[in-house]
């Protein structure tokens, strides 16, 4: 904690139209860092700049788990595209004035900026930067390393992001690695925290015992809405049900039931299943969902050998590992960092639907076996994925950014 001879320094994050405060792994991240930042000493609140992309979030303003957010705009999302823009605008309109009246603080004050592929990363980069207020850019995805990304993307990740910013927190060893680069690129050094995905591992009792979750058949659990990882664990769920053991496959997201669902079905039907194998849940509540892990025989989360999975280190993976149930993911990127095959978590050869179910097939042969892989798991992720064990070097790095002044040159 701060002693009292230290400036109250205060953090302010600016989110694009991501949802808060639940729903979303963005929401998740902000959460996290805001509690970390609150524990070290320093306040910390949310703009929101868009509508909620998912109907569970319905307060406009409010606290949650400590953290003040507001949206910039209504929080229902229309449905028109034209409607959507002029809510954008709105957004804009709104969160200028906040960002002008931190100027009197500018010494103790930092903008998080948590939006890395649209003009509103550039916007409010040139509005600190005017202000001479310092911005913590996030940086938990690499875009560029996508095929499909967009042109104006690109140009926000070859300089522009850096340029305007004073620190950067990166969430992969790799992001760490080309945001040197970039430093270099600026003629500036940049300020970088590697900051992997948090979780508060306390929601999750520890020891509970496994008969006072577990479902009369097992299921696998994946909580996300990326088209490519869905099909393929249906692709890989069905050969795992063809060894003969009784299971499910749980699918929980917005996304995964409402436009992605005549496909998974498909891709179902396809593979031989029938309509009860495969379970689309939906966006679900926080109690719901983490009953969900706490009582599934896995959790699921393939990665991929392309740039986007060795650049980052998905949010999910942090919480599935605190609900101390075993994870099976790839050894791509991060991951190999802090979890063993057989140890820790099951990791299949990546983009082999047979590997992966075959992962499957032994959590089901030797539940036992999982038991204590998934306790190992939790061991890990208490250790050094719960945001408590991270809470003084982010105070830290955010008071060095603030003290620095903010960018000299852009």
């Amino acid at each position: 904690m701060t002693n009292s001879s230290e400036k109250p320094y205060q953090v302010v994050c600016v989110c694009g139209a991501h949802g808060y405060p639940l729903g979303t792994a963005t929401a998740a991240r902000i959460t996290m860092v805001g509690r970390a930042l609150r524990d070290s000493g320093i306040s910390f609140r949310l703009l929101h700049c868009g509508p909620s992309p998912v109907g569970i979030n319905t307060r406009r303003k409010g606290i949650f788990e400590g953290i003040p957010f507001e949206y910039m705009t209504s929080v229902r999302r229309p449905r028109s595209r034209l409607l959507r823009m002029l809510m954008y605008m709105r957004a804009l309109v709104g969160l200028t004035p906040r960002l002008i009246a931190m100027w009197p603080r500018k010494r103790s004050t930092a903008v998080y900026l948590y939006v890395m592929d649209s003009p509103l990363a550039l916007y409010v980069g040139i509005l600190c930067w005017v202000l001479r207020i310092p911005v913590v850019q996030e940086m938990c995805e690499w875009f560029p390393g996508d095929p499909a990304c967009s042109p104006f993307v690109r140009w926000l990740h070859r300089s522009v992001l850096f340029r305007f910013a004073t620190g950067v927190l990166a969430i992969s060893d790799a992001i760490e690695e080309r945001v040197g680069r970039k430093s270099v690129e600026i003629g500036r050094a940049l300020l970088v925290q590697k900051l992997p995905a948090l979780v508060d591992a306390t929601r999750f009792p520890a020891n509970l015992p496994r008969s006072q979750v577990a479902l009369d058949v097992p299921e696998f659990v994946y909580c996300g809405t990326w088209g490519k990882d869905l099909v393929y664990l249906v692709t890989a769920y069905a050969i795992a049900k063809r060894s003969g053991y009784p299971c499910r496959l749980r699918i929980i997201g917005a996304r995964a039931a409402e436009q992605l669902g005549p496909l998974l079905r498909a891709q179902a039907v396809a593979n031989g299943l029938s309509e009860h194998d495969v379970i689309l849940s939906g966006c679900v509540d926080q109690q719901t969902l983490e009953d969900a892990y706490r009582s599934a025989a896995a959790l699921l989360m393939p990665l991929w050998n392309d740039d986007r999975s060795i650049t980052r280190l998905p949010n999910k993976m942090s919480e599935y590992l605190a609900s101390g149930r075993p994870v099976i993911s790839c050894p791509v990127g991060d991951v190999t960092g802090f979890l063993a095959d057989g140890v820790s978590a099951y990791l299949a050869a990546p983009e082999n639907p047979a590997s992966f179910a075959g992962k499957m097939i032994s959590v089901l042969e030797n539940p036992e076996e999982a038991d204590r892989i998934g306790a190992a798991g939790r061991e890990v992720c208490l250790a050094v994925l719960d945001y408590r064990q991270h809470s003084q070097g982010l105070g830290q790095f955010f008071r060095t950014c603030i003290q620095s002044g903010g960018p000299l040159q852009a």
